[in-house]
């Protein structure tokens, strides 16, 4: 009669708890790649917002550079800047409590 060998429960413990941690590590590296994307795709959001508002930036400077030498565009400046008026203009002053 032929004695079959078993394999023994040490050994099938051993592959187990190999694969379980097999299993673990690539949890948490799914885990670890997940948290990364999620930062990168915050940080473009962050990105984007500052580019829009640097595009706006640039197109009030193009603006401004384009309405830089009008006769508007000085008095403006003479007026907000400077407090000019024009003559034969009224000044109303009021005060603020």
């Amino acid at each position: 009669m032929k004695h079959r060998q078993r394999k023994s429960p040490v050994w099938k413990v051993i592959v187990f708890v190999f694969f379980v941690i097999v299993f673990a590590m690539v949890l948490v590296r799914l885990n670890k790649e997940k948290e990364m994307r999620e930062r990168v795709e915050k940080r473009s959001r962050e990105l984007d917002v500052a580019a829009a508002q640097a595009s706006a930036e640039y197109a009030d400077t193009v603006d401004r550079t384009r309405n830089a030498g009008s006769d508007d565009y000085v008095e403006e400046i003479a007026r907000e800047s400077l407090g000019m008026v024009m003559p034969g203009e009224t000044v109303f002053r009021t005060t603020e409590e």
